[in-house]
């Protein structure tokens, strides 16, 4: 019985729990990864830019799939705001800048926003949890309402 008053949860919703954690703990990855280049491990300049990479495409997943899920709950009714396609786009742009001020090498804004971009990663995370979750339209009344 419980499992007919539980809404099964769309694929969506999960590709999105995926990838706003390995975005984080990628970007935490990045951190770590500058912060022991920067004291001499030089090897590491590699990992950081390969780290890189993948989290541009970790966004963009992240963003389509955001996309997709605010659709998806438009067309079932579900509430849906766009707090998390904006939050995607912002978290793709300052991703693809980080790129860019790292490749040419122009460190302070680079760190900064590398500083930035875990934060709002962690903002991300938090608003994937707690929105992009299953709402049930015919929800069953509280323990403590009267009927």
């Amino acid at each position: 019985m419980l499992a007919e008053e539980t809404p099964a949860v769309p694929w969506t919703t999960w590709v999105l729990r995926v990838t706003a954690t390995l975005f984080l703990l990628m970007t935490l990855a990045q951190g770590l990864s500058a912060s022991l280049f920067v004291t001499g491990d030089v090897d590491l300049l590699t990992v950081h830019s390969a780290i890189g990479g993948i989290l541009s495409v970790v966004a963009l997943v992240q963003l389509v799939v955001a996309v997709l899920e605010h659709r998806t709950r438009r067309r079932a009714g579900q509430p849906a705001t766009w707090q998390l396609p904006t939050l995607s786009t912002l978290v793709l742009v300052m991703t693809t800048g980080q790129i860019g001020l790292g490749m040419a090498r122009v460190v302070a804004p680079h760190v900064f926003i590398g500083v930035t971009t875990a934060a709002l990663a962690m903002l991300v995370l938090l608003v994937v949890l707690t929105d992009a979750r299953p709402t049930q339209v015919d929800a069953p009344a509280l323990a403590g309402d009267a009927r």
